[in-house]
């Protein structure tokens, strides 16, 4: 638990918890948010203390068939719609299609943003998250990944940086259009990538208490201050 007397505090045991954001109108479509969530390495509360939300990722998955797709994208915000381009009608874009030739698409998670607080970058959680997210939440043999490396830093000096980062989460450039990822989860890139980031999990990282802040204290809720608007890490109760 955080002690306001103490210089600082260890965050360790990254989980994930998924909310459905509920922002999609159409039925060929569900929108998620995944918080990333550290308990605090010296609590001695017997579980009683709150969980430290480190950082987030928000996704996108679409039932390929049902709705023309752009117009699933273009409900949804800019981050959403820069993935147009991989798309055709109702379908995915035939030349993206060539690169799967040998499995079946069926549904598209597209990975629209990901940002993990400033005092805890560093240390893989980003990759760590994402390949948590594809294990969980998609189909074990009919999901198409697609993910725009660039547009979600903070490994984005450069679009070869930013490319070479997130293919640690086991996708691949599109071949026709090569600034995006991709990966299906019909091969065994993805499983492997998540278990090369296994160690990830027993990350233990010490951050200055004084950047934590209680917001509710009926069901408290803490922020690591970073920036004017931060990421913020906030603390919840289980």
């Amino acid at each position: 638990m955080t002690n306001t007397m103490m210089s600082t505090v260890t965050l360790f045991a990254p989980k994930v918890q998924y909310t459905s954001t509920f922002d999609s109108q159409f039925d060929a479509m569900t929108t998620w948010r995944a918080d990333l969530e550290c308990g605090y390495f010296d609590d001695t509360e017997d579980g009683d203390a709150p969980q430290v939300v480190a950082g987030y990722a928000e996704f996108v998955n679409i039932n390929i068939g049902q709705h023309p797709i752009i117009d699933l994208l273009d409900s949804l915000s800019d981050d959403a719609l820069a993935f147009e381009e991989l798309f055709d009608g109702v379908d995915v874009a035939p030349a993206l299609q060539e690169q799967f030739e040998d499995v079946p698409i069926h549904r598209v998670m597209l990975i629209t943003a990901v940002e993990i607080a400033d005092p805890l970058q560093g240390h893989d959680l980003e990759a760590w998250l994402v390949a948590e997210i594809i294990a969980r939440m998609t189909s074990p043999i009919d999901t198409l990944v697609l993910l725009h490396p660039h547009a979600l830093g903070p490994h984005a000096s450069s679009v070869a940086d930013a490319a070479f980062y997130w293919q640690r989460c086991g996708l691949t450039p599109v071949r026709h259009q090569p600034k995006f990822l991709c990966a299906t989860t019909a091969y065994t890139h993805l499983p492997n990538a998540r278990e090369t980031l296994r160690p990830v999990r027993d990350v233990r990282i010490t951050v200055p208490a004084s950047l934590i802040r209680v917001e509710q204290p009926d069901n408290p809720r803490h922020t690591i201050l970073t920036d004017p608007d931060p990421v913020g890490l906030r603390l919840v109760r289980d």
